[in-house]
């Protein structure tokens, strides 16, 4: 099963802020205050198209039910986040391609990124991933890993940089063996997903996520396989880490 989805949600959205196009086709649109590092800047909201293909049922526990995310690129900001998450954030799956956005706009603006950490996660997890993060994605050392969310894009390797190519595609599936448990706590089922990487000698890496009850969006609620150090890029290969698009 495929489903596409295009989002204009992120221009609706800003109705109240002035704003034009540019020759892309993109809007263009001006907020009344911008906070983060890129603040005082112009916001440029883009669409982009995604694609899922599987499907993980929210109900029913299936062992090893694959799904693949495509998608064109990173949001940039909170306002393409927030378009991301109102195409993705109604599945499992989404969840999880979400949380590495929010990781990816972390690495490049710690203010925005840690506010979409704190829209994708359940409050109980926020803290367990904003103790992580600073230093896996920002240290400017050799323990830094900056191209951590590229290894869980299909087709980034160490030998090639972890440079994937475009579209995006992300693969998840649920957990071989650990079927979906409800949650007094979190106040929903939570579902055990697993998402490969080629950065780890262990490629498939758990996730949890919860629809917590009078949400209509699944939230991270466990994620600590998607912050751990991954491997370096190959010594013996030239190719260097290009970013992520």
């Amino acid at each position: 099963m495929k489903k596409t989805l295009l989002s204009t949600i992120a221009v609706l959205a800003l109705t109240s802020c002035s704003g034009g196009s540019d020759n892309s086709g993109n809007e263009t649109i001006t907020p009344i205050a911008q906070t983060g590092e890129q603040a005082g800047k112009e916001t440029t909201v883009r669409t982009q198209q995604v694609t899922i293909e599987g499907n993980i049922d929210h109900k029913e526990y299936k062992a090893g039910v694959e799904s693949t995310v495509t998608f064109q690129h990173f949001p940039k900001n909170v306002a393409e986040f927030e378009a991301a998450m109102n195409q993705l954030g109604g599945e499992p799956q989404g969840a999880v391609v979400l949380q590495l956005m929010a990781m990816e706009l972390f690495r490049n603006d710690s203010v925005a990124g840690r506010q979409c950490i704190e829209k994708i996660n359940t409050e109980v997890n926020v803290p367990s991933v904003m103790r992580r993060l600073p230093d896996i994605l920002r240290r400017n050392d050799s323990y830094s890993r900056p191209y951590l969310v590229a290894t869980f894009m299909q087709g980034a390797t160490p030998q090639n940089g972890y440079n994937p190519p475009r579209p995006y595609k992300v693969k998840v599936r649920t957990h071989p063996v650990h079927s979906y448990e409800r949650s007094e706590m979190l106040k929903g089922y939570v579902i055990y997903l697993q998402v490969e990487s080629s950065g780890y000698d262990t490629s498939w890496r758990g996730v949890e996520v919860v629809k917590q009850k009078g949400d209509d969006h699944y939230r991270v609620s466990n994620c600590p396989s998607l912050y751990t150090q991954c491997k370096e890029i190959d010594w013996e290969t030239d190719e260097e880490f290009q970013g992520l698009e």
